[in-house]
């Protein structure tokens, strides 16, 4: 594996944010959660009944009642259906790739209903919290890698309205084929259990609100740790490692070196360094950030960063979750987080 082309990396996404909800006391939080309305996500498989088509024109059909699957996944308009059509119907006569395929309709992959009960589960979360937040339809595709032709495709789109996801940016380390220039580190997000993680961590961006004048290091980090306390509490039985993509040594090392990271960033006085080469160090895609050791896994500012809000979140039992994540101020939260370094014991 090499470099990423088409990955949507997490830092790369600056969605503009916006707060549903308020805060209260644990009662009130209870309160809201037995009165927040049962929701029925509205998921379509498009995957499967384009590759179940027998004709050009059945995937024209399908194409031209999503045309907002056309213009936010392919970056075209319904004038260029047919083409794609065609091009998806060549697509699904490769053995190779029908093959491919079809390894992603079994269970261990996309078969069965895991996928959606988890999609269900977590926007249900959503609702629970913030009970004003929209939810957004949610399609599925599959394109080999892009293999239908001069049509922009990725492993997702995330907005209020719309999630596509592309399953075949999903298959991990089993699948059959793998994306094309994606580091290890980078594939362990993208497993098939990784993507309802993946996608709360982009959904977070409508609710954590950030000072975008303030530029330093420690107003990135809270960013991502709020994005990250967010994933968790909404899908609670997700592995850290889909989520962090660091493997269960990286975890538990950077877990045991804790103190050791935290006074790396004291002593190189980095929380509040604004320039963006030094915060790509810490906070950028890489596979090890080999400022603090060779062992340290990469964007470990993004994990000190909710290390930070975590201890936020400890100390201040009775906040709702949406209270944290509306507080714009990085530097308010870290002093009121008490963290300054020390792994729980």
């Amino acid at each position: 594996m090499k470099n990423v082309q088409r990955y949507v990396g997490f830092l790369g996404l600056i969605i503009a944010p916006f707060f549903f909800g308020s805060c209260g006391n644990a009662e009130d939080k209870k309160e809201t959660k037995a009165n927040a309305p049962t929701i029925q996500l509205d998921i379509q498989r498009l995957d499967q009944t384009i590759a179940n088509s027998t004709t050009e024109k059945q995937i024209d059909s399908i194409l031209r009642k999503h045309p907002e699957v056309l213009q936010a996944y392919f970056s075209v308009g319904t004038n260029r259906s047919t083409e794609l059509a065609k091009n998806f119907f060549a697509l699904f006569q490769n053995p190779a790739l029908k093959k491919f395929y079809e390894q992603s309709q079994q269970q261990a992959f996309f078969g069965g209903k895991v996928l959606e009960n988890e999609l269900q589960a977590a926007f249900q979360e959503i609702k629970n919290e913030f009970p004003h937040a929209k939810i957004p339809k949610i399609r599925t595709v599959f394109t080999g890698f892009g293999a239908v032709g001069n049509f922009k495709t990725q492993h997702l789109v995330v907005s209020d309205t719309l999630i596509i996801i592309g399953l075949d940016y999903f298959m991990g380390k089993k699948g059959l084929y793998l994306p094309q220039n994606v580091y290890d580190y980078q594939l362990r997000r993208l497993e098939p259990r990784a993507i309802v993680g993946q996608i709360l961590l982009l959904y977070a961006g409508y609710f954590n609100q950030h000072d975008a004048e303030n530029a330093t290091m420690l107003s990135d980090m809270i960013w991502y740790g709020k994005s990250y306390a967010f994933a968790k509490k909404m899908a609670p039985t997700l592995a850290d490692s889909l989520l962090f993509g660091y493997t269960q040594t990286e975890l538990a090392e950077s877990d045991m070196f804790q103190q050791e990271i935290w006074e790396h960033f004291i002593d190189q006085s980095l929380l509040y360094k604004q320039d963006e080469f030094t915060k790509a160090k810490y906070l950028g895609e890489r596979p090890k950030t080999i400022e603090i050791g060779p062992a340290c896994p990469g964007s470990i500012g993004r994990w000190l960063g909710w290390r930070i809000v975590d201890a936020y979140q400890t100390n201040h039992p009775k906040e709702s979750l949406a209270s944290i994540m509306a507080k714009p101020n990085a530097n308010q939260l870290f002093q009121a987080s008490g963290y300054r370094g020390k792994a729980k014991e």
